[in-house]
């Protein structure tokens, strides 16, 4: 485990300048975000009721009511586009992980496969790195939630402390967009197993390409296409009945997660080279 941590630590060196820019770019968004939507419901609120543009009206009785009913809704739509943006950027980093390293100028994997220790520890520290930017980049969007709020409820002067409550917010029936869902069920098999799949996949769809030179591409892109189209499959069997669908979805993950790992492993172990 020590060599594994040691092994990430060095991943993290390489990529956490990049990592907190990420970050403060979603920061920004987030902000932008407010910003946009302060002024929007602000216009709007002026428009419908023929009167003037001021920020101050977001204080009175129709402010309230559009501050609760629409404004809070749209701080999730922007959070949720911004964090959607900084997710695929995670998975996208996926792929460089690994094309970084070959290409180069010091050949970075031929020094990590020669290091004294199993070759699939390079494996498991890349899958933990990404894991964490994804992971981290979430829980930041969390804390920006609440930051957007709370600077909704200064310029509109709500005193309830509820009102900054991100996961209540969340169960309300108005929020369509949810990229982090609030229910327990669907946050465990999406946003937490899924997204650990979803990075083991490309992981071995790299490793197939890096395997095998002349057809690697071909093979490596209809394997992620092939889990896909499998997923896809499993959500139209049986839908209508939630039991068949947890069980379709639980058997498709391990059994995908498995030989997903069982082909990472014989190849970075036997096929993989510099």
């Amino acid at each position: 485990m020590n060599k594994i941590l040691t092994l990430y630590n060095i991943e993290f060196k390489r990529i956490y300048k990049l990592y907190f820019l990420l970050i403060g770019t979603l920061l920004i968004a987030n902000l932008a975000g407010v910003m946009k939507t302060l002024y929007d419901s602000v216009k709007r609120i002026s428009l419908e009721n023929n009167l003037p543009m001021n920020i101050d009206i977001l204080k009175t009785n129709l402010g309230y009511s559009f501050v609760n009913e629409f404004t809070k809704n749209d701080i999730y739509v922007y959070g949720s586009m911004a964090l959607g943006v900084a997710i695929l950027f995670c998975l996208l980093y996926a792929t460089i992980i690994w094309y970084r390293d070959y290409y180069s100028k010091s050949k970075t994997i031929y020094t990590l496969l020669s290091l004294p220790q199993p070759k699939f520890n390079i494996y498991l520290a890349k899958l933990i790195m990404v894991l964490v930017m994804i992971y981290g980049v979430i829980a930041c969007q969390f804390l920006f939630w609440y930051m957007d709020l709370n600077i909704i409820k200064i310029f509109a002067g709500i005193s309830s402390p509820n009102f900054a409550n991100v996961y209540s917010n969340m169960m309300q029936p108005v929020n369509q967009i949810n990229v982090v869902s609030p229910y327990l069920l669907d946050f465990l098999m999406i946003d937490l197993f899924g997204i650990i799949l979803a990075v083991v996949v490309i992981f071995t769809g790299v490793l197939i390409e890096r395997s095998f030179k002349k057809v690697g591409v071909l093979l490596g892109i209809g394997y992620i296409l092939i889990t896909i189209i499998g997923y896809v499959f499993i959500i139209g069997l049986d839908s209508g009945i939630l039991g068949n669908l947890l069980l379709n979805h639980i058997m498709y993950y391990i059994l995908l997660l498995m030989v997903s790992i069982l082909i990472s492993y014989r190849l970075i172990n036997k096929r993989v080279c510099v």
